[in-house]
């Protein structure tokens, strides 16, 4: 099994990447992998195709910087990850990738890290008030910090309280009219470290897991 980070470049053209649908990745990285060459192992039933597991999908328009993955592929070896790269479109981006054994990584995510950005004419403070409240309301905040007019959200929850959470609680309270107002980034899958306060990207992570697995890299 290989286990790649993936990931939208942040340049000005590709940017255009983010608008990719989540369910259109595994077409996209199945398509890849076979013009590189690789044979993708596919699931059973009457329609079959790649087998993948994805981290939590993000709505279309959020970009995504290190979004973990699994790829189960029939061959890998030294120059697998360097071809299949290759053949991926412009502004998608594979970051690593290393063969391991082990619990698949989207079981692992347990919290995210987001920057959002007010290109509006929004508040940021009202921006980080309105977020603090509604996540708490869910339990699902673990930190939340201003920088000029970014908001960094570290939450927990990835299923129920993502980006599209987030904009629905602003536009209920009347913060923002809609997505228009915010640039949303995911900047890391993985969990929370409570020591540093910070989410520990789970590629990082699952890396120093799996030598201790005696994992190939």
């Amino acid at each position: 099994r290989c286990q790649p980070v993936t990931g939208v470049q942040t340049c000005a053209l590709p940017i255009l990447a983010c608008f990719i649908s989540h369910t259109d990745l595994p077409m996209l990285f199945g398509r890849a992998a076979r013009r590189a060459g690789l044979s993708p192992e596919q699931t059973q039933g009457f329609s079959p195709h790649p087998r993948l597991a994805l981290c939590p999908p993000l709505p279309v328009g959020v970009i995504g910087l290190k979004e973990p993955a699994d790829f189960w592929f029939l061959d890998w070896d030294d120059t697998s990850f360097k071809r299949w790269r290759s053949f991926l479109p412009q502004g998608i981006d594979i970051l690593d990738a290393r063969s391991v054994d082990g619990v698949s990584l989207n079981k692992l995510c347990s919290a995210a890290a987001y920057r959002l950005e007010s290109i509006g004419s929004a508040n940021p403070d009202d921006i980080a008030a309105v977020l603090r409240t509604s996540l708490s309301a869910q339990d699902a905040l673990l930190s939340i910090t201003l920088s000029g007019k970014e908001i960094h959200v570290a939450s927990c929850d990835l299923e129920r309280c993502g980006p599209s959470f987030m904009v629905k609680s602003l536009v209920a309270s009347e913060v923002v009219s809609g997505w228009d107002e915010l640039a949303i980034a995911r900047l890391a899958v993985g969990q929370w470290d409570p020591v540093k306060m910070a989410v520990t990207p789970l590629w990082e992570d699952t890396l120093s897991v799996n030598q201790d697995r005696k994992s190939v890299v």
